[in-house]
Protein backbone atom coordinates (compact mmCIF):
# COMPACT_ATOMS: atom_id res chain seq x y z
CA UNK A 1 0.00 0.00 0.00
CA UNK A 2 1.44 3.41 -0.91
CA UNK A 3 1.15 6.45 1.33
CA UNK A 4 1.04 9.92 -0.17
CA UNK A 5 1.96 12.79 2.16
CA UNK A 6 0.16 16.06 1.42
CA UNK A 7 1.21 19.47 2.68
CA UNK A 8 4.92 18.93 2.12
CA UNK A 9 6.61 20.95 -0.62
CA UNK A 10 9.14 18.18 -1.19
CA UNK A 11 8.23 14.98 -2.98
CA UNK A 12 8.09 12.28 -0.30
CA UNK A 13 9.33 8.75 -0.68
CA UNK A 14 6.64 6.09 -0.90
CA UNK A 15 6.13 3.94 2.20
CA UNK A 16 4.22 0.76 2.72
CA UNK A 17 1.78 0.55 5.58
CA UNK A 18 -1.22 2.37 6.92
CA UNK A 19 -1.51 5.62 8.78
CA UNK A 20 -2.61 5.66 12.38
CA UNK A 21 -3.31 8.54 14.73
CA UNK A 22 -4.36 12.06 13.79
CA UNK A 23 -2.35 12.57 10.60
CA UNK A 24 1.02 13.22 12.20
CA UNK A 25 2.67 10.83 9.72
CA UNK A 26 3.09 7.86 12.03
CA UNK A 27 3.21 4.68 10.00
CA UNK A 28 2.24 1.18 11.09
CA UNK A 29 3.52 -1.67 8.93
CA UNK A 30 0.86 -4.05 7.63
CA UNK A 31 1.63 -7.65 6.78
CA UNK A 32 2.03 -8.29 3.06
CA UNK A 33 -0.81 -10.82 3.13
CA UNK A 34 -3.40 -8.03 3.44
CA UNK A 35 -2.71 -6.69 -0.04
CA UNK A 36 -2.55 -10.18 -1.54
CA UNK A 37 -5.94 -11.37 -0.28
CA UNK A 38 -8.19 -12.51 -3.10
CA UNK A 39 -10.48 -9.73 -4.35
CA UNK A 40 -8.55 -7.02 -2.51
CA UNK A 41 -6.22 -4.55 -4.19
CA UNK A 42 -3.55 -2.38 -2.64
CA UNK A 43 -4.85 1.15 -2.17
CA UNK A 44 -3.35 4.55 -1.56
CA UNK A 45 -3.56 6.27 1.79
CA UNK A 46 -2.90 9.96 2.15
CA UNK A 47 -1.44 11.85 5.07
CA UNK A 48 -1.87 15.58 5.58
CA UNK A 49 0.70 17.38 7.67
CA UNK A 50 -0.64 19.40 10.58
CA UNK A 51 -0.60 23.21 10.40
CA UNK A 52 2.25 23.22 12.93
CA UNK A 53 4.33 20.84 10.80
CA UNK A 54 3.70 22.99 7.73
CA UNK A 55 4.73 26.13 9.65
CA UNK A 56 7.91 24.43 10.88
CA UNK A 57 8.73 23.35 7.33
CA UNK A 58 8.22 26.93 6.11
CA UNK A 59 10.44 28.35 8.86
CA UNK A 60 13.10 25.73 8.12
CA UNK A 61 13.13 26.67 4.44
CA UNK A 62 13.25 30.40 5.26
CA UNK A 63 16.21 29.91 7.61
CA UNK A 64 18.02 27.79 5.03
CA UNK A 65 17.87 30.70 2.57
CA UNK A 66 19.28 33.26 5.00
CA UNK A 67 23.01 33.92 5.22
CA UNK A 68 24.88 32.38 8.15
CA UNK A 69 26.58 35.70 8.95
CA UNK A 70 24.78 39.03 9.50
CA UNK A 71 26.96 41.16 7.20
CA UNK A 72 25.47 44.47 8.37
CA UNK A 73 26.21 43.70 12.02
CA UNK A 74 29.76 42.62 11.18
CA UNK A 75 30.34 45.84 9.22
CA UNK A 76 28.90 48.00 12.01
CA UNK A 77 31.13 46.27 14.58
CA UNK A 78 34.18 46.64 12.34
CA UNK A 79 33.52 50.36 11.92
CA UNK A 80 32.97 50.82 15.66
CA UNK A 81 36.31 49.14 16.39
CA UNK A 82 38.08 51.28 13.77
CA UNK A 83 36.50 54.46 15.15
CA UNK A 84 37.30 53.53 18.74
CA UNK A 85 33.62 53.64 19.73
CA UNK A 86 33.20 49.91 20.34
CA UNK A 87 32.25 49.38 23.96
CA UNK A 88 33.44 46.28 25.80
CA UNK A 89 31.61 45.30 28.98
CA UNK A 90 33.80 42.76 30.82
CA UNK A 91 31.07 42.08 33.38
CA UNK A 92 28.56 41.18 30.64
CA UNK A 93 31.11 38.91 28.95
CA UNK A 94 31.87 37.15 32.25
CA UNK A 95 28.17 36.68 33.00
CA UNK A 96 27.54 35.20 29.52
CA UNK A 97 30.46 32.79 30.01
CA UNK A 98 29.07 31.72 33.38
CA UNK A 99 25.60 31.27 31.88
CA UNK A 100 27.08 29.06 29.16
CA UNK A 101 29.03 27.00 31.72
CA UNK A 102 25.87 26.51 33.81
CA UNK A 103 23.89 25.46 30.76
CA UNK A 104 26.57 22.96 29.70
CA UNK A 105 27.03 21.47 33.14
CA UNK A 106 23.24 21.18 33.67
CA UNK A 107 22.86 19.27 30.40
CA UNK A 108 24.74 16.25 31.73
Amino acid sequence: MTIEINGSPQTPAAHTGTVTGNGNASVRQEPNSVASEPGRTAGRDTVSLTDTAQQLRSIEQDLAQRPVVDSQRVEATRQAIENGTYQIDPSRIANKMLDLERALSGAH
